[in-house]
Parts: C-alpha cells; sequence; structure tokens
C-alpha cells in the first residue's frame, strides 16, 4: 500500500488534557490521536496540529495531518479512529491531501473564541467551558479596547512560557484581523435572572502561549473600570510580560476553526452557518 496524507478535522474537551501538544508522561491530545492511529497502522504515526492549545483549553475546530497506509475509505478511516479515541475526542471527518499539505504551515489564520458568564453560578452543563465573572462589564468600553489588537504588533506583553518576560528580546510579531466581543442570545439562569454569556473572538494568522488568555484578562480590565481603553496600546508598547496581568482561566477558551486556502476559497453561506452552528 501507497503511504497518504489526510487531514483530519476534530474537536475535544480540554479539561483533562495537559494541553495539545506532545509531553512525556503526560495525556495530551496528540499523544491519544497518535496512539489511535498506531493501533491502527500498526507502527508509530507522527501527528502534526495545526493550533497548540494549553492545558483545560478546548477546540471545536482543531485539524491535524499525518501519513498512513490505509486500504479503505475516508469514512471508513474516520469511523475506525474515533473508535480508538477516548471519549472526550470527537472526529468530524477526514480526507485524502496532496503530500505537501502540513496542518500547522499551510494554515492562513487560526480563531479562538472566549466565553465569559456574567451571574450567579452557571448551569452544570456550562461550569466546563466559561469563566464565571460575577462583577459588571462594560462590554462597550471592551469593545472599544479590543481594537487596538487589529493589524501587526509585537505580543511580547501577552505571551506566556518565558515568550514575554524580562530576557526575552526576540520580537514576537503577529498579526489580529479580527478582535470583537459579541453578547450571545440570552440565557435563562436555573436559579435567580440577569446572567448573560459574552464572547471575545479573535483571528490572526498565529498565536503565542497563553496570548488569547492574557488578551482578555486585560480586556476584563478594561470592562470593570479599573484601566482605560487605551492600556491596551500602553501594553502593546511595553511588550513585557510583567506589564499585562495574568491569563483569563483556561477553561472558557476554545480553539474555534483553523482556515486553509481552499477553504476560503470553497466557502459558502451554507459552510458558514455550518461553521457557527459548532457553539
Amino acid at each position: 500500500m501507497v503511504r497518504q496524507r489526510y487531514r483530519l478535522d476534530f474537536g475535544y474537551e480540554g479539561t483533562a488534557f495537559s494541553g495539545s501538544q506532545r509531553q512525556p508522561g503526560l495525556r495530551t491530545v496528540q499523544g491519544v490521536l497518535e496512539e489511535a492511529l498506531a493501533r491502527l497502522a500498526g507502527e508509530p504515526v507522527r501527528v502534526a496540529l495545526a493550533g497548540r492549545t494549553d492545558a483545560g483549553v478546548h477546540a471545536v475546530g482543531q485539524v491535524a495531518s499525518f501519513d498512513l497506509c490505509w486500504r479503505h475509505d475516508e469514512a471508513t478511516l474516520a469511523r475506525a479512529l474515533q473508535a480508538w479515541l477516548p471519549e472526550d475526542v470527537v472526529v468530524y471527518r477526514v480526507a485524502r491531501m496532496p503530500a505537501g499539505f502540513h496542518a500547522r504551515r499551510g494554515a492562513v489564520d487560526r480563531e479562538y473564541r472566549y466565553r465569559i458568564w456574567q451571574g450567579e453560578q452557571p448551569p452544570l452543563f456550562l461550569r466546563r467551558f466559561v469563566w464565571r465573572f460575577a462583577g459588571l462589564l462594560d462590554l462597550r468600553a471592551m469593545q472599544e479596547a479590543a481594537q487596538f489588537f487589529l493589524g501587526s504588533h509585537d505580543f511580547r506583553s501577552f505571551a506566556g512560557h518565558g515568550l514575554g518576560g524580562p530576557k526575552a528580546t526576540t520580537p514576537r510579531v503577529r498579526t489580529i484581523t479580527m478582535a470583537e466581543w459579541h453578547l450571545l442570545s440570552p440565557v435563562v439562569e436555573p436559579v435567580g435572572t440577569g446572567a448573560q454569556i459574552v464572547e471575545f473572538r479573535v483571528r490572526a494568522n498565529g498565536f503565542l502561549p497563553q496570548m488569547v488568555r492574557t488578551m482578555v484578562s486585560a480586556l476584563v480590565r478594561v470592562g470593570t473600570g479599573a484601566a482605560e481603553p487605551s492600556w491596551i496600546s500602553e501594553l502593546l508598547e511595553r511588550c513585557d510580560r510583567r506589564a499585562a496581568p495574568p491569563p483569563a482561566p483556561p477553561g472558557g477558551l476554545v480553539l474555534w476553526r483553523v482556515r486553509y486556502p481552499e477553504d476560503i476559497a470553497l466557502a459558502t453561506p451554507a459552510s458558514r452557518a455550518d461553521e457557527e452552528s459548532r457553539g
């Protein structure tokens, strides 16, 4: 059999994972995916992921690429792979791709979404997927502040894992093409009234570790009135992680989608509506 390059579109609940990238002795998304593929192939299979997610961060639009010798069609591969994966990983589709396709290097951009629950305790089925914030937030101020992220900037002030610390002298430039807040459809609390969910949507050509979560925590500080919207511009100019607040909790963050040239070219209103339905 000839070894073939495949694209896997999948999602996962990140609560029980120590991040997406393989780490010795830890449960990771890449680890369980490679283990399942190895069972199907009878040999080790290396996987490339389109985006890295931190421990506790979820994904509904993750993409992976890998090479595999497989005699059946893609739908059969998807079912077989799902059978070997744990229940917190969901396979959407598998497709044969040209040999040059690479999930990470071929991506045009990535979109993350972060959800905040404003109110009393959220419903049980939402608790792992939102940041419960009891105080009031000024959504208009947060929207104004988010606009300072648009364009190309050095994001060292928002980078974790030592990439933005005092010894980090290498510029970490990323280009943001979307940064906006949305008030989601009103929700009904099991107990009490007045709760709502606000969602931050951000799209860029790439992201740094903890970057989105730190962006959210800075915007929330603006939303509480503790800082002016222009403070975001000051943080960007500082290029120093010590200037920005700690990152927001991981549970509210979701890797929403990864786009490739062929995805953008073939996008239709129906396909976009299907992507929106994931949330």
